[in-house]
């Protein structure tokens, strides 16, 4: 792409900022440096970005969204930061971003998200590639959400909880516990089945599903996890030794069918967001 940025003449940037070719700012924005506009991104009227943001090549960003501020965190105290985004991202109406709290540590969003109107993404968040996030979802401190993950309007997500490739989180839902990769959940970390669709629609095929279906069935909605017994599972297939993984690494414990409390070690320990 060629062309000079074109910024307009209201919007405030600072000398540090870098843009690449074919940038558009709009009115009203402010962008803190150092920061680094990736080509052919479009910042539209009062946005803010920055300080210590680098943001990939055709990102838009809607109007009132904020990127790279300052973390809702007590523990931080004007340490240098970061706030790392992909490429082609959605980043809609008054999305807010925060960066790292402890030095050098970063927040991370991956190439071709959607972030929806309102939604939160606190400091030192993972979020990666394809994963959606819809109105009005709040991720805490430390969240991780994997790859093509559907985070519905209004989902709650607790500080240091991961969220799984693909995995599914229906509207107005909340968890303090990791939702493993394909599930579907709802209500208070209620996990209810796979994520058939979406398998589908990534393109997997259909003994793959059959086999990911099988593992939940007999594992993860038949009753409390044997965290032994697990362990020594078979994986059928490359998809259930992701969730095998998934399952024995969580600190935080998994989602449960609604009959259970699950198993594995929940721990609520309270930090800022």
């Amino acid at each position: 792409m060629t062309g000079e940025p074109q910024i307009h003449p209201t919007a405030i940037v600072d000398r540090t900022v870098e843009f690449g070719a074919g940038v558009s700012v709009g009115p009203f924005c402010v962008i803190k440096g150092p920061t680094t506009i990736g080509e052919g991104s479009v910042l539209m009227e009062r946005v803010s970005v920055g300080p210590h943001v680098t943001m990939g090549r055709a990102n838009r960003v809607h109007p009132g969204a904020v990127i790279g501020h300052e973390p809702q965190d007590h523990s931080y105290h004007g340490a240098p930061t970061q706030t790392v985004i992909g490429d082609e991202n959605e980043i809609r109406e008054y999305v807010t971003i925060h960066r790292g709290t402890k030095e050098g540590s970063k927040t991370v969003i991956g190439s071709h998200t959607l972030l929806m109107s309102g939604a939160h993404v606190a400091h030192n968040c993972l979020v990666e590639d394809r994963a959606i996030l819809a109105n009005g979802v709040l991720l805490a401190g430390h969240v991780s959400v994997g790859e093509g993950a559907f985070l519905s309007g209004g989902v709650l997500v607790h500080q240091f909880v991961r969220i799984g490739r693909i995995a599914l989180l229906r509207g107005g839902s909340r968890t303090s516990r990791d939702v493993p990769p394909f599930a579907i959940m709802d209500g208070t970390h209620t996990l209810r089945t796979i994520n058939r669709v979406g398998l589908r629609r990534a393109g997997f095929t259909r003994e793959t599903i059959e086999a990911v279906d099988r593992f939940y069935k007999e594992w993860l909605l038949a009753g409390p996890i044997d965290r032994r017994a697990l362990s020594a599972y078979p994986a059928s297939c490359p998809e259930v030794g992701e969730i095998l993984s998934f399952v024995l690494e969580s600190r935080r414990g998994i989602c449960a069918p609604k009959r259970h409390s699950g198993s594995l070690r929940e721990d609520d320990g309270e930090e800022s967001e």
